[in-house]
């Protein structure tokens, strides 16, 4: 699969993600790795339900930040025909 684009606005700040996914993963590397500019942030890795969980977070992302991309990397995951997936800000 190749790497796609996530964006996801927080707080009114925009962030640009690609994800890529690693299929054939091994133990030590996890599923789905998700980097900004070029650099690694996060990876995820799915549960016996296939819900996804934080493997890393190399970037420090907040956790709310973390969660939104878990939640758009599984609606990718069950719309795989979705180009590009943006969710509106989140403030409360």
């Amino acid at each position: 699969m190749a790497n796609y684009p996530i964006s996801i606005t927080l707080d009114r700040q925009v962030h640009h993600f690609e994800v890529g996914e690693y299929p054939h993963h091994d133990e030590n590397r996890c599923r789905y790795r998700v980097y900004e500019d070029g650099k690694l942030v996060a990876s995820f890795e799915p549960d016996a339900q296939d819900y996804l969980y934080v493997c890393q977070n190399a970037a420090g992302l907040e956790e709310e930040l973390l969660h939104l991309l878990a939640d758009q990397i599984e609606a990718k995951l069950q719309h795989p025909g979705n180009k590009h997936l943006d969710l509106k800000d989140r403030e409360q």
